[in-house]
C-alpha cells in the first residue's frame, strides 16, 4: 500500500507513518515546515531502507499545495492506496468570546477549509486511478459534546463527521471510500499544555485523561490495521468506543491507570 498522512511530522500522524512503514507499507508525510518534513524523511529513510519514503511541504488551508501533495505522492509511489487527514490545529483554548478573529479563521481554514481540500483533491485522485481510501480524523466535538474553551475546535471536527457522512453517500458504489478515524484521546502536544501553563485546573484533568488518554504508540498499531481492513465508506476505525470507557472505569476501582508520569508529565 502507499499512503499519504497530512500533518505527519509529530505527533500521531507520525505515530502512523511508522506504523504504516514497520508493516510493510510506503509512505509520503507532509507539514508546513520544511525543516521538519526533511529532518523526519531522514529519521524514517534510517530507520526503514528498504521503504519508498517521500516528504512535501504543505499547508492543506492552500489548495494549490494540496493538489501539489497529491501529484507528488503519485509521481514518487506510483499511486495513493490510502489518503489520511491528520492534520489539524487548535489555536485557541479560550472562551469563544475572548478568541480573535484570526485564530478564528486559523482554526477553520486548517481544519474545515483544508479538510475539504484534502478530499475533493483525494477524490479525483484516486477516481483517476481506479480507487481508494480516504480517512478522516475525528476528534473532541465529533460526537457533539460540549467542553467551554474548545468552541472553535470542536465546531470544525463536529463537522468532520457530517463531511465524512455526506461524502460516503455520494461516493456509495465507487472504487473510492471516505471513512471515520477516531483515536480516541492521545497524549500529544495538543493535549498537555507547556509547563508555564500546567496548574491546578491541568492537575484536575489529569486525573480524568489517566482514566482515557493513551499514548501514541498504543494507539496507532489499532488504527493502521483497522484502516488497511476497511473495505466500504462509511465505515469508521474507532479506538475508545463506550464499551471501553466502561470497562476501564470499572476497572479503576481496583487500579489507578498512570499514563503521564512515565512519560515525564
Amino acid at each position: 500500500m502507499n499512503v499519504v498522512i497530512t500533518g505527519s511530522t509529530k505527533g500521531i500522524g507520525l505515530g502512523l507513518a511508522r506504523e504504516f512503514l514497520r508493516c510493510g507499507h510506503d509512505v509520503m508525510v507532509s507539514s508546513r515546515t520544511p525543516q521538519a518534513v526533511d529532518e523526519v524523511v531522514s529519521t524514517l529513510r534510517e530507520d526503514w531502507p528498504d521503504r519508498n519514503i517521500a516528504g512535501r511541504v504543505c499547508d492543506v488551508a492552500d489548495y494549490g499545495q494540496v493538489q501539489n501533495l497529491w501529484d507528488r505522492a503519485a509521481e514518487i509511489l506510483g499511486s495513493v492506496d490510502i489518503w489520511v487527514n491528520n492534520a489539524g490545529v487548535e489555536t485557541g483554548a479560550d472562551l469563544f468570546y475572548r478568541q480573535a478573529r484570526e485564530t478564528i479563521a486559523a482554526t477553520i481554514n486548517t481544519n474545515l477549509t483544508g479538510l475539504m481540500y484534502c478530499n475533493q483533491i483525494a477524490i479525483n485522485g484516486m477516481y483517476k486511478q481506479g480507487g481508494g481510501k480516504i480517512f478522516n480524523m475525528e476528534g473532541f466535538g465529533s460526537n457533539g459534546m460540549i467542553r467551554p474553551g474548545v468552541s472553535v475546535y470542536a465546531t470544525t471536527k463536529c463537522a468532520v463527521r457530517y463531511l465524512t457522512k455526506a461524502l460516503a453517500a455520494e461516493l456509495k458504489g465507487s472504487p473510492v471510500k471516505v471513512c471515520y478515524l477516531s483515536p480516541g484521546i492521545v497524549i500529544t502536544d495538543l493535549l498537555v499544555p507547556p509547563p508555564e501553563k500546567r496548574g491546578a485546573r491541568w492537575e484536575q484533568s489529569k486525573k480524568i485523561l489517566n482514566l482515557l488518554a493513551d499514548t501514541v504508540e498504543t494507539v496507532t498499531p489499532f488504527l493502521v490495521q483497522g484502516m488497511l481492513q476497511v473495505k466500504e465508506g462509511g465505515e469508521a476505525v474507532r479506538w475508545l468506543t463506550p464499551k471501553k470507557i466502561i470497562t476501564r472505569k470499572l476497572k479503576s476501582y481496583f487500579r489507578k491507570r498512570d499514563v503521564f508520569t512515565p512519560l515525564g508529565y
